[in-house]
């Protein structure tokens, strides 16, 4: 690590882009203060309830022999050598997150599904898969993964069939054990189609049915 004048190192080395992203500007400020009220042995008012003028905290940074603003000189750890540029420097407070990675890691290849819409739980918590968003989908359709695509967001995710009657276009009843097919609205058991398509897809024409709505789905060649 790099040192001071002093001979002090740093704990902690902040990319100073984090600061106004994060619109922390406070967090300067609270580093002025803080390298005044070491070298003063005072206590500062740090509260958002009281008068904070960055300026006069400088004013009084200057009296005790340092660069207004709080920059500083250091030195290179391995060579001695001065770094090019002066670095903002001072103490702060800080709190090391809780949020770690080890924690967070997670992986599945099969796992529970939710009841309603048979597809994979999500959260950590409930060994749930991991989420292939929009913008994921975006980037493998301009890769021309289209079979890739298929497999991530319909066969392995809520894979379904069902036997649509292709006179009427609905859904049929099925006995997949007895292969007994039959339509109940055109009284059709042989004109049946077997069509995949997502379970999610299978519970909106029901829902839709409730409300009598009959979407129809035509499988004859586009």
């Amino acid at each position: 690590m790099p040192f001071t004048r002093d001979g002090i190192n740093p704990d902690l080395i902040i990319n100073p882009h984090a600061i106004p992203s994060r619109m922390t500007v406070a967090h300067l400020i609270e580093t002025l203060a803080g390298k005044v009220a070491c070298l003063r042995g005072a206590e500062m008012d740090a509260t958002p309830f009281g008068r904070v003028v960055a300026e006069e905290i400088a004013a009084s940074l200057h009296k005790c022999g340092f660069q207004r603003w709080g920059n500083e000189r250091l030195y290179n750890g391995h060579t001695g050598l001065p770094l090019d540029a002066l670095l903002f420097f001072g103490p702060t407070y800080y709190q090391r997150l809780k949020h770690l990675s080890g924690d967070k890691i997670h992986a599945r290849p099969r796992g529970p599904l939710q009841s309603i819409v048979r597809q994979p739980t999500h959260g950590r918590a409930h060994q749930g898969g991991l989420r292939f968003g929009e913008m994921e989908r975006d980037c493998m359709l301009s890769y021309g993964a289209s079979q890739w695509l298929r497999e991530r967001l319909f066969r392995v995710s809520d894979f379904y069939a069902v036997h649509v009657c292709k006179l009427c276009g609905t859904i049929c009843a099925a006995d997949t054990k007895q292969h007994d097919y039959r339509c109940n609205g055109c009284d059709n058991d042989t004109d049946i189609a077997h069509v995949m398509m997502p379970y999610a897809c299978k519970l909106l024409f029901q829902e839709m049915m409730a409300m009598s709505i009959l979407p129809r789905m035509s499988t004859g060649p586009l």
